[in-house]
């Protein structure tokens, strides 16, 4: 019974030596893998930051363009006022 395990483990030993070539290439070949998504993520996160920054700058300034028209079209609207009296 003991030859028998130590048999199999002769077995084991000599399989995973022959797969652990194969199956330290893929790993490999999936860390890099993993490694580009990794980038790729880390690359579109920086894009969201941006864009979300440039978003809040432009929503500041079409605040500050529209403050500028209403005030403009309150002045035309007094402009016309003192037209249609005189």
């Amino acid at each position: 019974m003991i030859l028998d395990n130590l048999m199999d483990f002769e077995n084991i030993s000599e399989i995973l030596r022959t797969i652990s070539p194969q199956l330290i290439e893929n790993l490999s070949k999936l860390f890099t893998l993993l490694k580009i998504v990794g980038i790729i993520f880390i690359v579109y996160v920086a894009y969201l930051i941006v864009n979300f920054i440039l978003n809040i700058k432009k929503e500041r300034r079409i605040k500050r363009i529209e403050k500028k028209i209403d005030s403009i079209e309150k002045k035309l609207d007094l402009v016309l006022k003192n037209k249609k009296q005189k």
